[in-house]
């Protein structure tokens, strides 16, 4: 038996990002709270997000095209380039910066935010888990090309530390081929992006741009794709068992926390910039 979708979403498109996952459906897919898909096709010099902030969250980016280049007020600063992934654990707080650089006037980039555990990292330091392109295992069988980004798939396993029990696998997949991923038991919580193509799971067809959802449970994941290749991500992931609050920049797992949270932002909006 094989895992069904329950919901289809095409996302609401603001500027330049699809959001998918956000603060009106925050709760849905614990642990995960935020999933955007940042494509803009006509680049004149840079493009990004200036100064803002974030609390009792993980932001991990995924750029496909163009490089991001990021810092912080906790003193961080790099390149992210495309291909590698980096997993930003904001803690009790951190305003960050990002600046995408395209290539060729494109930019495309992935960004999933996960809920941080509240036991010992919700209101912790802000830390970093960054792995470039070359170091993202990769499975190559039966048609498919499998790119362990966080987690593991078969006997490949990503060695990017996320704050969560969770997978994230990036799929290119052959025409009318199959692919299949068997879930970690406690892993419960899945959805599906199609990049390219169109592809056939969980007793739906979706299509570019289209994220599908999964019912909750550990039954195998099976992905089929038409008479064209297809390109999706899957993301997996074990619920928290705490309650998931959100203003949008920061989620925490109660109301004392949010509110900590957003004071440290906005002391850092302060007094933190000038510090970089």
């Amino acid at each position: 038996m094989t895992r069904q979708i329950q919901e289809i979403r095409n996302g609401n498109r603001h500027g330049p990002v699809s959001s998918f996952v956000n603060s009106a459906n925050v709760t849905e897919l614990n642990p995960f709270v935020l999933w955007d898909h940042f494509y803009l096709p006509h680049v004149e010099g840079t493009a990004g997000f200036d100064f803002h902030g974030h609390s009792g969250v993980a932001t991990i980016s995924y750029p496909q095209i163009g490089d991001i280049g990021h810092e912080d007020t906790g003193g961080h600063s790099g390149m992210l380039k495309a291909g590698g992934v980096q997993i930003m654990s904001a803690g009790a707080g951190v305003l960050h910066k990002e600046t995408v650089y395209p290539e060729k006037r494109v930019a495309d980039a992935f960004q999933l935010w996960v809920a941080l555990p509240a036991n010992n990292q919700e209101m912790g330091p802000v830390t970093y888990s960054t792995l470039k392109q070359q170091d993202i295992p990769i499975l190559e069988a039966d048609g498919a090309k499998t790119k362990v980004v966080i987690g593991q798939f078969q006997d490949k396993k990503s060695t990017a530390q996320p704050p969560v029990d969770m997978t994230y696998l990036h799929v290119n997949l052959e025409a009318e081929s199959e692919w299949q991923h068997l879930s970690h038991k406690s892993q419960t919580t899945a959805f599906i992006y199609v990049r390219h193509g169109s592809i056939d799971t969980g007793g739906v067809h979706l299509s570019a741009g289209e994220l599908g959802i999964f019912e909750k449970g550990t039954e195998a994941l099976a992905v089929n794709s038409s008479t064209q290749k297809a390109e999706f991500l899957l993301v997996l992931g074990a619920p928290l068992d705490q309650e998931i609050i959100s203003n949008g920049a920061s989620v925490h797992s109660n109301k004392t926390n949010l509110i900590a949270g957003v004071q440290k932002i906005q002391q850092l909006h302060s007094h933190g910039i000038s510090q970089i």
